[in-house]
């Protein structure tokens, strides 16, 4: 899928909304895609896997596609934060700030509306120019079909013997 229009599919920024907090707040900081099945109790609106939507969005998430090693996936944002000891013992990346965390919503609201923006932007300057184009082209061929008939002599121009609609006389007929 292209970066461009990928918030842009029906149900991805709810998608991407959904597994950002689930990757900053849960005890875990990564998860399979069972794991994510699980917590979530759905797949994602568009694609059928978890995984396959992080991998469309590096802005956020961290794929782990290892071939030796289980597939799972992490919220850049906690990945990178160093080990604490958790209340229980165990060493674990702590669950993200919810400033962060809303943050990282915003940032992908804001990406969402950006790609709607583009996306819309050629009504505003496509549309005209092609409509300035057919404009022209219809003004050009009229000018042309005009120019190539043979205008039809005026009355006057009939009616005078010698061309010159001065010279009639109507005496004469």
């Amino acid at each position: 899928m292209d970066a461009i229009t990928s918030y842009l599919q029906p149900g991805r920024l709810a998608d991407v909304l959904a597994l950002i907090q689930v990757l900053a707040y849960d005890r875990d900081s990564y998860r399979s895609e069972d794991g994510l099945y699980d917590e979530l109790q759905r797949n994602p609106t568009v694609g059928g896997a978890w995984m396959a939507l992080a991998k469309q969005h590096p802005e956020f998430f961290r794929v782990r596609d290892d071939q030796n090693r289980k597939p799972r996936v992490a919220l850049l944002a906690r990945y990178v934060l160093d080990h604490q000891q958790l209340s229980d013992g165990e060493d674990k990346r702590p669950p993200l700030d919810p400033s962060v965390a809303n943050k990282l919503m915003e940032l992908a609201i804001q990406l969402h509306d950006k790609q709607l923006e583009r996306q819309s932007r050629w009504k505003s300057v496509v549309l005209p120019m092609a409509i300035a184009v057919i404009a022209a082209g219809a003004s050009i061929a009229a000018a042309v079909i005009t120019s190539s008939k043979p205008t039809a002599p005026s009355v006057v121009q009939q009616l005078a013997p010698s061309g010159n609609p001065l010279s009639y006389d109507v005496r004469q007929h």
